[in-house]
């Protein structure tokens, strides 16, 4: 969690975005952290309810993408509000990295970015974490996130549009030109990182 701890260029705290992604990258490499075994609950820590749509339920088409990250997204939201330690959040880490679990199975995972389009986490290549977007990826996750990139230039418009995206439900894309760049984007804050 070292880059936890690292600030960002507005203090208000890490805005992040869940959505789905197949193949922005090709050929991406497993990273040794991304074990298969199971994820050990820490001592103090509190088990994590797996989302009401899986991710298994939309690779079978029994589930939509759109109800899998609202519903991803309302569990970030509870284990941000519980202020978890960092065993805690390595925890929540771990099982959103599994593959086949309720949070990862085949091209449907979870991609955490922060506000000025950096991959905080990807649950299915943790070496893309860090990485800047491409802009026209980023474009049009804003788009369906209704935010204006022009208000990403004022650190009090970027509060004000990721609390109005925070507020709605978020969108789908799909970026023309760049096979497997779409998903379903929504917003939610972390206090935790600041």
């Amino acid at each position: 969690m070292k880059s936890a701890t690292r600030n960002t260029k507005f203090p208000l705290f890490l805005v992040v975005g869940l959505l789905m992604l197949a193949g922005i990258l090709s050929n991406p490499h497993r990273a040794l952290a991304q074990s298969q075994q199971a994820c050990p609950l820490p001592a103090s820590g509190t088990a994590v309810a797996p989302p009401h749509v899986t991710a298994q339920q939309v690779e079978n088409g029994t589930g939509s993408l759109m109800d899998f990250a609202l519903s991803s997204r309302d569990r970030f939201r509870e284990q941000a509000a519980q202020a978890p330690t960092a065993d805690q959040s390595q925890y929540f880490a771990c099982l959103i990295r599994r593959d086949e679990s309720p949070w990862r199975s085949g091209s449907t995972y979870l991609v955490t970015l922060t506000h000025d389009g950096r991959v905080f986490m990807h649950a299915q290549d943790m070496s893309l974490s860090g990485r800047q977007l491409k802009p026209s990826i980023y474009g049009g996750i804003l788009r369906a996130l209704g935010i204006n990139r022009a208000d990403l230039a004022d650190p009090a418009a970027v509060r004000a549009a990721f609390a109005a995206a925070e507020a709605g439900n978020g969108g789908s894309f799909d970026i023309p030109g760049v096979p497997g760049a779409s998903g379903y984007a929504s917003a939610y804050t972390s206090l935790s990182f600041r």
